[in-house]
């Protein structure tokens, strides 16, 4: 293979590599902020949910609360049966009975409701609490990793940084200079790979005489359709 077009090779490898790390670190930011931001509603989750269980609970005494009231009236109103003295009194003493005992039964019924509620949300809270506590380490893992990770990559940049400029000097101006002129017009790719007789890039066939030049001479050839300089992968 031509010197020049191997190191060329080398130079695009570096490149990529560089815009791949360049992006993850840029990326570093808002994906803490998405770790944070779903730490944040788990956990919110959770406490919606304890809110919840301690609002039934709320509820519950109130309730109890008020069947107490209602069995102290209605004691009061079974006393005061005992001494009305006519039909009449007796009664509407009898309705106001009735409705103290339904108001009584209807009340317990509730409190045997939110019991019931208070039973499922408890189960549910034990098993939410469980599942937050290895959501929120797997998050919190995450941000240290990612935040680890950070240092790490711009030490790899670095040494590609120097990389880049170590193999640029041994490739001939010329050749360099058509390089960055194709790279900046195709997304950073100035090379592309023929394989099979096809370009790798565009996948447009080449033409079967440039094919073979491409496999036994050292020549620099460039794809008719998106204008990359080809190469083909030697140790195939």
């Amino acid at each position: 293979m031509n010197p020049d077009l191997r190191n060329l090779i080398a130079l695009q490898d570096i490149e990529l590599k560089i815009t791949s790390l360049q992006k993850q670190v840029a990326e570093i930011p808002s994906l803490i902020q998405s770790f944070e931001d779903e730490l944040r509603r788990t956990r919110e989750s959770h406490e919606q949910q304890v809110a919840r269980s301690k609002e039934l609970a709320n509820r519950r005494r109130a309730l109890e609360g008020d069947v107490d009231l209602s069995r102290s009236k209605l004691s009061r109103l079974k006393d005061q049966l005992m001494s009305v003295k006519t039909n009449k009194e007796y009664t509407a003493m009898l309705h106001e009975i009735q409705i103290a005992e339904n108001q009584i039964r209807s009340e317990e019924d509730k409190i045997l409701e939110i019991m019931e509620e208070m039973e499922d949300k408890e189960k549910a809270i034990k098993g939410s609490e469980l599942e937050m506590n290895k959501k929120l380490a797997e998050l919190q893992t995450g941000i240290r990793e990612t935040n680890d990770s950070a240092p790490r990559m711009e030490a790899e940049l670095e040494k590609l940084r120097q990389h880049k400029v170590q193999t640029e000097s041994q490739v001939g101006e010329e050749l360099l200079s058509r390089y960055r002129r194709i790279a900046e017009a195709r997304k950073g790719v100035a090379l592309a790979e023929a394989k099979d007789e096809l370009c790798s890039a565009c996948h447009v066939r080449i033409r079967p005489q440039m094919y073979a030049e491409l496999l036994r001479t050292d020549n620099i050839h460039v794809c008719d359709s998106c204008s990359r300089i080809l190469f083909v992968r030697e140790n195939l």
